[in-house]
């Protein structure tokens, strides 16, 4: 196979060996390429090239592999281990993500999963008809495309194991997504079929992203079926291990104590303790109170070896007041759960979670009731 090849995807070596089967089985002929991304180590991550003739096709069964379409006939890999999967665009605070990802992965026994994806000719303008005219710019585009991004990922991972420490490096499984796509697609549809324990993203500092479109990490943040992890440009950077306290901000919810678990189940293997805070106003003061002690000793009986506070705090704005409290507090996280609303709502009534995204530089864990 010699003429016009072109990268589909990259992906870690189980992944790519299922994926080399399916092409196959739809009489797809593929080239397996070893990919080592940090000189002088084993690699486990693999490089699919196809023929260009075949990119329609072939782009269809890397989507249903990651979950981006539903297919019943596809038996879903059972992930044995966890996951944590931190998405990147190659930023620095994508770095700052990807190294609290990896600090969360080595203390909890998880994978880290490293994904960006990236906007390919031959993924945005082949699959619109079964007939197209031949561009002979496409495949060079193309090329250049996988090239570039190839290029940008090998630079970026290479940096980031730098900055950790070969050593270090090597005590967690880490496996590397490279695709073309929309970055918000292929995160929900990796995350939907995978289920990670928990997505790692990172907030940049444009200030535009505050509108009611446009923001990748929103689109997460609204419509992952996991816990989300958002880390702002302007956190201070330091390990989990010096995190002290976690607010979670609740309304008193039916899902509260769902999402109350997951948080648990991060939280366990650290010395971090728990503040259950809700904001309310004087004349309810007395049944919020005792709503919020209640929720407290909940928690104190189902994880005796935690410690765990509760807070009420008086404001009739919720940001304004929450702000405030991270303002003058030594909060490290500020988690809490967002529900999924109708588009209309979204776009004239964003939701609390939404806000604080862009109006805090505490890192917020949020979770989808």
């Amino acid at each position: 196979m010699s003429e016009k090849l072109i990268t589909l995807v990259t992906l870690p070596y189980s992944k790519a060996h299922i994926l080399k089967m399916r092409l196959e089985a739809k009489e797809i002929k593929c080239e397996l390429e070893d990919l080592h991304l940090i000189e002088g180590s084993s690699s486990s991550t693999i490089r699919i090239k196809i023929l260009e003739e075949d990119i329609k096709e072939a782009l269809s069964e890397v989507d249903y592999l990651l979950g981006l379409k539903p297919d019943d006939k596809l038996k879903k890999e059972k992930t044995k281990v966890r996951q944590i999967l931190v998405p990147v665009d190659f930023s620095a605070v994508s770095e700052k993500s990807a190294r609290l990802a990896f600090n969360i992965a080595s203390h909890i026994n998880a994978e880290l999963v490293i994904m960006h994806s990236y906007i390919s000719p031959a993924k945005f303008i082949i699959p619109y008809g079964e007939i197209y005219p031949y561009d002979s710019s496409l495949l060079q585009d193309t090329q250049q495309a996988d090239k570039n991004a190839n290029k940008n990922f090998k630079d970026f991972v290479t940096k980031l194991a730098k900055s950790i420490g070969k050593q270090k490096w090597e005590t967690v499984t880490t496996d590397f997504i490279l695709k073309p796509g929309f970055a918000d697609e292929d995160i929900l549809g990796y995350a939907r079929e995978h289920q990670p324990k928990l997505i790692v993203i990172g907030r940049g500092g444009d200030k535009s992203w505050s509108g009611t479109v446009g923001s990748v990490t929103a689109d997460i943040m609204y419509n992952a079926t996991v816990p989300v992890f958002i880390v702002p440009e302007e956190m201070t950077e330091r390990p989990v291990t010096e995190f002290s306290e976690f607010l979670y901000a609740t309304n008193f919810d039916a899902k509260d104590f769902a999402a109350l678990d997951k948080l648990m189940d991060i939280l366990l293997p650290f010395n971090i303790g728990l503040t259950c805070a809700h904001v309310g106003e004087p004349d309810e003061s007395s049944w919020d109170l005792a709503r919020l002690e209640g929720m407290k000793d909940i928690l104190q009986k189902k994880y005796e070896s935690k410690k765990f506070d509760c807070k009420l705090l008086m404001g009739k704005d919720v940001l304004e007041t929450l702000s405030s409290y991270l303002e003058h507090e030594n909060v490290d996280v500020l988690a809490l759960t967002t529900h999924k609303r109708g588009m209309i709502s979204r776009l004239f009534n964003p939701s609390l979670a939404k806000k604080m995204v862009f109006h805090t530089n505490t890192p917020l864990l949020v979770f989808h009731a």
